[in-house]
């Protein structure tokens, strides 16, 4: 079902903003006395789309930004996932920036033994610059945007001498123990873009400091709670050497297996840019990517295939020139293909969606879904497969079948630094559910599905209920009738049993020129039954 704004008028966009809320999707949903054609909250006022005024099904999560720290070696995929995380720092509690080592990369003890690095001052020298100069456009489409000065403090140089480098305190570990230390009882999300090394160090300097004390059984308790390791790969050893079996409680995930879609892409094949789903292949196309990515004083820096750019200090990035590219390990493809964002995947699970729980990696997201992978130590690992709409097993699935629109919203948010105007740009709907999002249902019994959505610019939002069949202990399929609608209805399938769930999502997609999507969860608890 498509949700229609009543008046279609661009030029009272901001008048009509959310003619939407009065019509949402059925006359049985109503969002209290707000007028059809109030402002939505806070537009065109330059102000944050927070979402604030809008009823609290809206907010399934609470609205509390997930505390982050990225740490990153700085390789030129790096730099890509870096442009994009950027662009979302509106949604994020960015704690930290520190560089910090890998197998890959090191900047050496100073008598030249380094190995591919790219110093550091790339981000502050370059990309904070180039940030700065689009900060007053992103402001003005949500005040949440940290400042350039803001950002430029959270930059600090951690372990970066070797691999595997943890022997001593730095800025970095110290901002990460600092942190980790701290009475704010968020969870600190360590991302880890290189070596896990500088949050090692951290780690290491507050086992150094208080075991053996009284205070270190609590502290370890804590901390092991608090901390929790998003890893796009673990590219040293510490993680194995000393992480592990120190602090065995951090969850960690390790999440390489999202490189499927975000890594390298490599034209192993021969058969053309071969990266995507049916029907996404033009979002990983230089053609899009030219024209919607790699625009504007932030975009610009943005990596891509032969696209005469290269990281000073890493002779290995080659990728950038036509005629060195050819004799690199990863064939190249046409100028502008996608090439790399190969750290998405550390920050996607915090990105705020409607389905996103980092405290749960079972549950899925952009950044895809992890099951637990070890018994002796909290590690987790992205689960490989993940069946379709036709039941179908698809390799990759869990990450892939986001693709089209993370990238649509990273366009939308790209054109937002070029762009000082609120209504000349899209903003993602709001969805959710009246329904609530914990239903408790006993076999043979029929629920009514309740959605709703709101458009903060008055676009049409076509609504669409599915299953997400692994987030669901039932181990079968459910039939979700009227799915394109903003009511639906399911009946829990009478072999179901006590204690199994079923996870039903509802996604609202809006028709602006990028559209933007975004979702809510209801899961059904089966209870004892049948349903009389």
């Amino acid at each position: 079902m498509r949700i229609t704004r009543r008046n279609a008028g661009r030029p009272n966009r901001r008048r009509t903003a959310i003619a939407g809320l009065a019509v949402l999707v059925t006359a049985t949903v109503s969002l209290g006395t707000q007028s059809a054609n109030a402002a939505p909250p806070n537009a065109g006022t330059g102000t944050a789309q927070s979402g604030s005024s809008l009823p609290a099904a809206f907010h399934p999560s609470g609205g509390a930004k997930p505390r982050t720290v990225v740490t990153t070696d700085m390789e030129q995929d790096d730099l890509a996932s870096l442009i994009r995380y950027l662009l979302y720092t509106n949604d994020l509690d960015t704690e930290g920036i520190v560089y910090t080592s890998s197998m890959w990369h090191w900047a050496g003890d100073g008598s030249g033994n380094a190995m591919r690095w790219t110093g550091t001052r790339t981000i502050q020298d370059i990309v904070l610059k180039a940030y700065a100069q689009v900060y007053p456009n992103l402001r003005r489409h949500d005040s949440g945007y940290p400042t350039p000065a803001a950002l430029l403090a959270k930059v600090k140089t951690g372990n970066i001498a070797f691999e595997d480098d943890m022997g001593h305190d730095t800025d970095g570990s110290n901002l990460i123990k600092k942190l980790l230390l701290d009475h704010d009882p968020r969870p600190v999300y360590l991302q880890v873009w290189g070596g896990p090394n500088t949050i090692a160090r951290a780690l290491k300097s507050i086992q150094d400091q208080y075991a053996g004390t009284p205070q270190w059984t609590k502290i370890h308790e804590t901390v092991s709670k608090k901390a929790v390791i998003l890893a796009s790969g673990l590219q040293d050893h510490t993680y194995a050497d000393y992480i592990a079996p120190n602090w065995p409680g951090i969850r960690t995930e390790e999440l390489s297996a999202g490189y499927a879609t975000w890594g390298y892409n490599c034209n192993w094949s021969g058969t053309g840019n071969g990266r995507g789903l049916p029907g996404d292949g033009k979002y990983f196309e230089g053609d899009w990517t030219r024209q919607n990515i790699q625009i504007g004083p932030l975009g610009s820096l943005y990596r891509s295939w032969l696209d005469g750019q290269a990281m000073p200090g890493d002779p290995a990035d080659i990728f950038g020139d036509p005629e060195l590219a050819k004799t690199g390990w990863c064939p190249p493809l046409s100028p502008y293909d996608f090439l790399s964002e190969g750290d998405d995947v550390a920050y996607m699970p915090l990105l705020d969606t409607g389905i996103q729980d980092p405290q749960d990696p079972n549950l899925g997201s952009w950044g895809g879904r992890a099951v637990r992978a070890s018994t002796t130590s909290n590690l987790w690992t992205m689960v490989p497969t993940e069946t379709d709409a036709n039941s179908t097993s698809r390799p990759n699935y869990t990450t892939n079948r986001w693709e089209a629109a993370a990238q649509n919203d990273f366009a939308a948010r790209m054109q937002w630094t070029l762009t000082p105007g609120y209504r000349q740009a899209n903003h993602a709907p709001y969805v959710g559910v009246r329904s609530g999002s914990d239903i408790h249902a006993a076999p043979g019994q029929t629920l009514r599905l309740r959605g709703l959505a709101a458009d903060p610019d008055g676009d049409g939002v076509a609504m669409h209920w599915w299953q997400y069949a692994e987030e669901g202990t039932y181990p079968g399929r459910v039939a979700v009738n009227n799915a394109d609608s903003a009511d639906a209805t399911v009946t829990v399938p009478a072999d179901a049993r006590p204690g199994q769930t079923i996870s039903l999502i509802v996604q609202g997609t809006d028709d602006g020129h990028f559209p933007l999507t975004r979702y809510a969860r209801v899961m059904v608890h089966v209870t004892g039954g049948p349903h009389g």
